[in-house]
């Protein structure tokens, strides 16, 4: 089967030749505030990310307790200075929030001590931004970032009037080994960005990775070696490559992670048949602009449809 598809690509590659055009690896309003040098490292359920000019940490879908009686989807960021937002999506099938979800009073964000009392109980939407039907981002009290500094473990929830709340835990202990990472690799990422010393994460190709997962195909697999080869040897070395990379490496694991678990195999699967296949076959018969534009578009599609923002905005 997966040499038929194989083939079948190599006939969509063919036809794509005549047509391609390059565009940006991501969307140019983001790729426009991306810095240079990027990384990225997990702790627990927690990843520190850090560029050349910010720290922070994040959980790009959080862990409901009862995640069959919670419609909902969400991400945490925390900053360095363990200012924290909230982002809050529909259910994972796309039914929009409702109206009222930022201005009902009975809408609560809480979060308890370790000793389980209420630390926290106040308005849901007491500062929210970036409001649109599907998405909203809630900047949590100044007493979240208390809690996030010395606890243990936070446990908060989202309540939605009568409703049985979201509730989820929070590993305090992994988050501050995250930000404490982050922290020193700003630095590290600052002088390497006034050197142009800029390299990828070793272990990057975070979408092509996740789909060749979903095929069984090993680490050392045809697409994944050539678009390294290809990542490491050809488009580090254009215009604009190493910005490029880092956009892609600040969006790509929350476009991944963001992907709703039931249609993730079978949205993996698309997208390696669309793209991933013919860009590794493009780069490895030396169609470099091909392969870039295939890429391209892939993140172009990814991102409009879902769109992904770094820690600490």
């Amino acid at each position: 089967m997966l040499l038929n598809t194989r083939r079948r690509m190599l006939g969509l590659l063919a036809a794509a030749i005549g047509t391609s055009r390059l565009v940006p690896l991501v969307p140019r309003a983001l790729a426009a505030k991306t810095p240079e040098c990027f990384a990225l490292q997990a702790f627990g359920d927690w990843k520190g990310t850090a560029t050349n000019k910010q720290a922070g940490a994040r959980i790009g879908q959080v862990t409901f307790s009862d995640h069959d009686a919670c419609d909902l989807r969400a991400e945490i960021q925390v900053a360095a200075s363990y200012d924290a937002k909230l982002v809050i999506f529909g259910d994972p099938d796309g039914t929009p929030l409702p109206k009222d979800f930022l201005v009902k009073p009975d809408n609560r964000i809480i979060a308890k001590n370790e000793d389980g009392t209420t630390a926290i109980d106040e308005p849901l939407c007491g500062v929210c931004t970036d409001i649109r039907d599907d998405k909203v981002s809630i900047v949590l009290p100044l007493a979240t970032g208390a809690l996030f500094r010395s606890a243990k473990s936070v446990e908060m929830a989202v309540k939605l009037g009568n409703a049985e709340q979201c509730s989820f835990t929070l590993n305090c202990e992994d988050l501050r080994k995250a930000l404490d990472w982050a922290v020193q690799r700003k630095d590290e990422l600052a002088k390497s960005f006034d050197e142009k010393k800029c390299t990828p994460p070793a272990k990057g190709c975070f979408l092509t990775t996740a789909c060749c997962e979903v095929l069984g195909l090993s680490d050392d697999c045809f697409e994944l070696r050539t678009l390294r080869r290809y990542r490491d040897r050809v488009l580090i070395a254009m215009p604009g490559g190493h910005a490029a990379l880092a956009a892609y490496y600040l969006v790509a694991p929350s476009i991944l992670e963001r992907l709703p678990q039931q249609e993730r195999a079978a949205r993996l699967l698309s997208v390696y048949m669309r793209f991933i296949l013919p860009s590794a076959v493009a780069a490895r018969l030396g169609l470099n602009r091909l392969a870039y534009s295939l890429y391209a578009r892939m993140m172009d599609e990814l991102s409009r449809s879902d769109e992904a923002l770094p820690a600490g905005r």
